[in-house]
């Protein structure tokens, strides 16, 4: 809590008119692992901020809402205690970046997070539910045409023009894609460190670094005493136990293993695949190189050895390259324009 955003949007927010209070605005950059939300008058600094567990309905498990309602409690409780107050604020216009919430599902996620807000007392028609992607784009502050290059827990490449996107490649979910993300990563990391202990595949440090995470001795099996005999079953048990059904997004633990084992020949290979894909996806969508670049996401934004070597290879090819930590500012910015509009645009 603490960090202050520039205000944006001009006018003021006015009284609600039921006790004289200013009415404030919510913004939120929603992660599949991640939720982060701040609290705002139209005009002014942050007042309060809170975080809360992801809220992806495709891969935070299925009371993805329901945790969210609980941080936008908290943030509206944080809110109450920094404005001396018994009772909340009104909220004049809430504006939510969600993952997961790209046109294939935007309709369904919008009128979900509406109705959950709704039972705070938030008017649907001033909730603006929009998918990660432009809340990022816009939190990089470098105008309404550029090239978003994200990878947290998902990870896609996305053109905007006029604040549109107009082109993008992968974010195709966990199951058919996501190359670069902390999923992604995670996965790989397990598949080789399988593969590692089954004798299908190099011997990698991984396996030590993964086994160093489940707190077992994936090579000899001597720390604890293997509880099943077998490696294998060793591994299989600890990810049932530390793997939540329905919530790919746990897998995202394991995905700074190969950045800290760089010199790892398999480690190096899952990198390099990253780094090729993601300056790949660039080329791709703007083959000019033409268009700044806004790096987001907690794999990409996130010092180490990928940050580092996507950026190299950015600017090796003259791209101007912004990296932000999150979509939040971008949220705020689209929560004072709704302030100042009045309502959601059917």
């Amino acid at each position: 809590m603490g960090t202050s955003m520039p205000a944006a949007g001009g006018g003021s927010a006015g009284a609600d008119g039921r006790d004289g209070a200013e009415a404030l605005v919510l913004a939120g950059d929603i992660g599949a692992t991640r939720s982060r939300l701040a609290l705002a008058p139209l005009d002014g600094p942050v007042i309060a901020e809170a975080e809360g567990p992801g809220a992806n309905l495709r891969s935070s498990g299925p009371d993805a809402l329901e945790t969210l309602v609980e941080t936008v409690r908290e943030v509206r409780f944080r809110g109450r205690r920094a404005q001396g107050r018994e009772v909340d604020a009104p909220i004049h216009a809430v504006a939510l970046g969600v993952s997961g919430a790209g046109p294939a599902r935007a309709a369904e996620i919008r009128r979900a997070v509406a109705e959950h807000l709704a039972r705070l007392g938030i008017d649907p028609a001033r909730v603006l539910v929009t998918d990660d992607l432009r809340t990022a784009f816009l939190a990089g502050g470098v105008g309404d045409d550029a090239l978003l290059l994200l990878a947290g827990t998902g990870a896609v490449a996305v053109r905007f023009h006029d604040r549109e996107p107009i082109a993008r490649r992968d974010g195709m979910g966990w199951l058919l894609g996501d190359i670069g993300s902390a999923v992604w990563l995670g996965r790989r990391t397990l598949e080789a460190v399988a593969a590692d202990i089954d004798g299908r595949g190099p011997r990698t440090q991984l396996t030590e670094a993964v086994g160093e995470l489940l707190d077992l001795d994936l090579r000899e099996g001597l720390r604890p005493p293997s509880p099943t005999g077998d490696l294998r079953q060793d591994l299989i048990r600890a990810l049932d136990e530390h793997l939540p059904a329905g919530a790919p997004a746990a897998l995202g633990r394991f995905s700074r293993l190969p950045g800290r084992a760089a010199e790892d020949p398999v480690a190096r290979e899952i990198l390099t695949t990253v780094v090729e894909h993601v300056l790949d996806s660039a080329r791709a969508l703007d083959p000019d190189a033409g268009l700044p670049v806004v790096l987001a996401g907690s794999v990409l934004a996130s010092p180490g050895p990928l940050h580092d070597e996507v950026v190299a290879g950015l600017r090796a090819e003259d791209r101007s390259v912004r990296t932000v930590e999150g979509g939040l500012p971008g949220a705020m910015l689209l929560a004072r324009e709704l302030a100042t509009r009045g309502r959601v645009a059917d």
